[in-house]
């Protein structure tokens, strides 16, 4: 028997790191046009796509939730009327 002289890649890490991108992505362009409503805005399109049963669509907004709020509170970035 012959050795692989390659290593053969996961494809599972490979869909994560493409995910984790994704989910980067989506983050940034959450907060530019939601603001501080970002995070509100993400839990009500994963919630949509709970009831829908759309479990990939589901998890892709939790993923998204989590990380607006790991970037934590921004209610201070909230404008008060002068």
């Amino acid at each position: 028997m012959s050795k692989l002289s390659k290593q053969i890649s996961d494809p599972s890490s490979e869909v994560d790191a493409e995910n984790d991108v994704a989910v980067a992505t989506a983050v940034q362009r959450a907060m530019e046009f939601y603001g501080c409503d970002a995070v509100t805005a993400a839990a009500h399109r994963g919630i949509e796509a709970w009831v829908l049963k759309r479990e990939g669509e589901f998890t892709f907004w939790l993923h998204i939730f989590n990380s607006l709020k790991a970037d934590g509170d921004h209610s201070d970035e909230i404008s008060q009327p002068g």
